[in-house]
């Protein structure tokens, strides 16, 4: 029984008239008639009761009329769904990250994918930079977005954003303008988890480096909204992207470095022989964000 034959015989089933239902599906009432016969015949059963004057179903077709909507329902909805599947307007999309990519341009490309992509089933992963590519690599990430540079061929990259390192300082003691490191050697510095051989730790070390500057000491954070919080218990001070100058903390004030270290850069990173259409639909979105 084919699929078309199904949609004849609801068609006649719903006019209880083979000329109307005909006119319907556009077909002429013979092939019509002849595409219902050859439907009783392989299911071995009547489904309507023909006379000159009326067609009515029989209880065979009576039975077999809500069981082929429901089934061509669930069809119809399948290949809706494949089609959206396959346009980038639904599925699923796995996405990694470090905590700080979401302050920045990733938040509100997030929302963009998610207001034009009703479909959208995103999956979220915070984990560090090794445990992404690593997922990446293995198919349980469809993209990750990591600070470091990369050299894996079969991985594509965008700089997303790129931000300047700056101070942040309790507010009774940050001077104004720029701030030199070295005035601030005997301060702890509060800094990211070394769980990495790449990522934002390394761009805190580079810019002590730079500046001359060995920490007397230093405490080490998970997220870095948490080391702004312990600045501004006036624990010591931290270095962060300067994107982190909208998140308003009392008693912490941001001020930019006299020796200004590399750029610190946001990179979005997926499989390059990817051909999901989901994942190429965000990195569209992503690259319209990195050029604002």
């Amino acid at each position: 029984m084919e699929i078309r034959q199904m949609r004849y015989f609801l068609a006649v089933a719903e006019t209880l008239h083979f000329r109307r239902a005909a006119d319907l599906l556009h077909l002429s009432q013979p092939s019509l008639s002849l595409q219902i016969r050859q439907m009783e015949e392989e299911l071995g059963a009547q489904l309507f009761e023909r006379t000159q004057r009326r067609v009515r179903l029989t209880a065979a077709g009576e039975a077999l009329v809500p069981r082929l909507r429901t089934l061509l329902r669930s069809l119809d909805e399948a290949i809706n769904e494949t089609q959206r599947i396959d346009r980038g307007l639904a599925g699923p999309l796995t996405m990694g990250f470090v905590s700080t990519a979401l302050v920045g341009r990733l938040p509100g490309a997030m929302k963009e994918l998610q207001a034009t992509t009703p479909g959208l089933r995103l999956q979220l992963k915070e984990c560090d930079p090794r445990e992404q590519i690593a997922q990446l690599m293995q198919g349980r990430l469809e993209i990750a977005f990591i600070h470091g540079q990369l050299e894996e061929r079969s991985l594509e990259t965008l700089v997303l954003q790129r931000d300047r390192m700056i101070a942040a300082l309790p507010e009774d003691v940050a001077p104004e303008g720029e701030v030199d490191l070295r005035a601030f050697a005997g301060y702890t510095s509060i800094m990211p988890s070394p769980v990495t051989a790449f990522g934002f730790f390394d761009h805190v070390q580079r810019a002590y480096q730079q500046a001359g500057v060995s920490p007397a000491h230093s405490i080490h954070t998970n997220l870095i909204i948490g080391g702004i919080n312990l600045v501004a218990a006036g624990i010591g001070i931290a270095l962060v992207p300067s994107s982190f100058e909208q998140m308003r903390v009392p008693g912490v004030a941001y001020r930019p470095l006299a020796v200004t270290p590399p750029a610190v850069e946001l990179l979005a990173v997926w499989k390059r022989d990817d051909a999901s259409a989901m994942l190429s639909r965000f990195v569209d979105i992503l690259r319209r964000h990195a050029e604002d």
